[in-house]
């Protein structure tokens, strides 16, 4: 037997850890025995008689793999079973591309459509002749600002509610949204949707904030949303997300300061990294003009951040998870569908002519301009197969990958801070705790 090349070691202090990608498993062991595993994966198998049940739990865990063990070649398994799984629908729809923000950044060239009913119709019947071989529906309501088309959101959701009931599909939405107009009657409406997760955007203390993110007329939208915030955390799971370029980073924990007093512990708070590059020259993102970071100085101050969140009450254990196919933009049967019912493959082409790849009302297999999503094969690249992050990561952001200017942006932070991950997540979870997750790992939880 050998040890995996997918395992990070941290010693820490009387005890040492390993988090294995491929398992997605991290099991605690004291310091003696951490290294008689590393002797038993040199090739000493005397070193198994100090080991007694912990070397069974490193097996189950895939820390210690048999010799002949193919680790590439399995995760590539698993990345064909996922992006060619049909037991599993995912589709973001856009219920509205008019936006009542003007953000600078922004990456779509916006127009002011709704969804319409016979879009709705044409959603319901592309799901409907896939329902005898789903088991589960997840949809990601999309803008635009989709509370825009809220409304159409409702009936579309019903529907699908219908459809689900009565073929016996799991179905569960989120929904990302600027948070400007999700009041008590808007949250009311989405949680009859079945709407369990809420993502909404705060880009630092209220003055940047409001630059950044100001309504259409100029206005700021800082206390509404907070004020929303406040309305919708007791009902919903909600991730803040917070956009940063090497400017406004420096300014970060002036906004978790303040987000500590009435939300410490009751929603989740994450960084994104803004880019310079569109698909679109027509949209705000393509003339952006503050330096972004590049992926490695963005792994860096995703590090700060989270010693920041902790600092403020907002930090939680989170560690990279495998995956199967990453995202829609490489799962054969999922789609990104535009307000007119204009079909994508990745979210961050949504306005862009030049990416549509069909019509929901006549769609029926990915061919022509989605091949290009199709054909993305990280196991094809001898950087990925040699990366430490590649089973949580699994070749990153396809929509990255395929464009020269923003290539190396495509990996997860997974890559450059491994071991303050794995070590921060043990820090912040019960000691002497293992998690096997392994076999139990299905590919709708792997995505």
């Amino acid at each position: 037997m050998r040890e995996s090349r997918f395992n990070v070691w941290n010693d820490d202090g009387d005890k040492a850890h390993v988090f294995n990608g491929v398992s997605g498993d991290v099991v605690i062991l004291a310091r003696d025995q951490a290294a008689a595993a590393r002797r038993f994966c040199d090739g000493d198998e005397s070193a198994a008689a100090g080991l007694g049940d912990t070397l069974l739990k490193l097996v189950q865990s895939r820390v210690v793999i048999n010799d002949d063990f193919d680790e590439v070649a399995f995760l590539a398994q698993r990345y064909a079973q996922g992006r060619f799984d049909r037991h599993h629908l995912g589709l973001t729809i856009v219920t509205s591309l008019g936006c009542n923000f003007d953000c600078p950044y922004c990456f779509e060239a916006k127009h002011p459509s709704l969804l319409q009913r016979d879009v709705s119709d044409a959603i319901l019947g592309y799901v409907a002749a896939r329902a005898d071989t789903l088991e589960s529906l997840s949809v990601s309501w999309f803008g635009g600002e989709p509370l825009l088309g809220l409304k159409s959101l409702g009936h579309l959701s019903d529907l699908f509610d219908q459809l689900c009931a009565s073929n016996k599909i799991d179905y569960t939405a989120r929904i990302t949204t600027n948070g400007y107009l999700l009041d008590d009657s808007a949250c009311a409406e989405l949680l009859r949707c079945h709407v369990s997760h809420i993502q909404v955007t705060l880009d630092g203390p209220q003055d940047l904030h409001d630059r950044m993110r100001p309504l259409v007329s100029g206005r700021g939208t800082f206390d509404t949303i907070v004020k929303n915030l406040h309305g919708a955390v007791d009902d919903f799971t909600v991730d803040v997300r917070i956009n940063v370029d090497s400017e406004s980073f420096l300014r970060t924990e002036e906004l978790l300061a303040y987000l500590e007093e009435g939300f410490a512990g009751r929603l989740n708070v994450y960084l994104a990294q803004l880019v310079d590059v569109s698909d679109s020259p027509s949209a705000p993102s393509a003339s952006y003009g503050v330096r972004c970071f590049d992926n490695r100085e963005f792994a860096d101050a995703e590090r700060q951040f989270d010693e920041m969140a902790d600092r403020h009450g907002l930090g939680r254990a989170k560690l990279a998870t495998p995956l199967g196919a990453p995202c829609t933009a490489v799962r054969a049967n999922d789609l990104v569908i535009g307000s007119r019912g204009e079909l994508y493959k990745c979210y961050e082409s949504i306005g862009n002519p030049a990416e549509v790849i069909g019509h929901i009302r006549d769609y029926r297999e990915p061919g022509g301009r989605a091949s290009k999503w199709l054909q993305y094969d990280p196991f094809s690249d001898p950087e990925c197969r040699g990366c430490i992050a590649l089973p949580v990561c699994m070749g990153g952001c396809a929509h990255h990958g395929l464009d020269a200017r923003q290539y190396s942006n495509r990996c997860d932070t997974f890559r450059h801070t491994y071991q303050e991950q794995v070590s921060r997540f043990v820090e912040k979870t019960p000691q002497g705790r293992v998690f096997i997750p392994l076999e139990a790992i299905r590919l709708e939880k792997a995505r």
